[in-house]
């Protein structure tokens, strides 16, 4: 089932954990724990969506007042994951 996410997550949209947990057909807590599973087995790595301003980004509606949105993005090794 982690495959799923990392080949969910390699199609390039961006989703909420709520909607990867969706498309994956898991619950929301379950994905989030296992983002982090991804994230400690090296597959995922933690980005930043802006970096002064979100200003023309096209995620700008999501972003909360704080700029604090979690995103995930994967690693050279998920990548690799995906391909076999």
């Amino acid at each position: 089932m982690l495959k799923q996410v990392l080949a969910v997550m390699a199609e390039g949209v961006v989703r909420t954990q709520g909607e990867l947990a969706t498309a994956v057909g898991v619950s929301l807590p379950l994905m989030s724990e296992m983002v982090v599973q991804l994230a400690v087995q090296g597959y995922l790595e933690e980005g930043t969506m802006c970096a002064d301003t979100c200003d023309g980004c096209a995620l700008h509606v999501t972003c909360d007042e704080d700029r604090s949105l979690q995103m995930w993005t994967l690693t050279e090794k998920g990548r690799r994951a995906v391909q076999t």
